[in-house]
């Protein structure tokens, strides 16, 4: 090996390796899992799912799916009752 041989190899060995990360793909979330898993919870208790809509600004459909998105990826929630609430006479 020639000088310049050793010396290109040390050049190479200098040079910082970037690493790209993958973008992810999609719109990015508004509410992270954790807060969206707390208001799920409390709006079971006394609330419904237009308020957890209003409180995050999309619509109740997109709460329900994120729901049940999350149900899939393993979290532990529970799905509200269905119907209609019944009235206090």
């Amino acid at each position: 090996m020639n000088l310049i041989e050793i010396l290109n190899e040390e050049i190479e060995q200098m040079k910082p390796v970037t690493v790209k990360t993958k973008k992810k793909r999609g719109r990015p979330a508004k509410v992270s899992n954790d807060i969206f898993i707390e208001m799920w919870n409390n709006a079971l208790k006394e609330g419904s799912l237009a308020e957890i809509a209003q409180a995050i600004g999309s619509s109740p459909a997109s709460c329900a799916v994120k729901a049940s998105n999350l149900r899939k990826a393993g979290y532990n929630l529970p799905q509200f009752k269905r119907g209609r609430p019944k009235k206090n006479q």
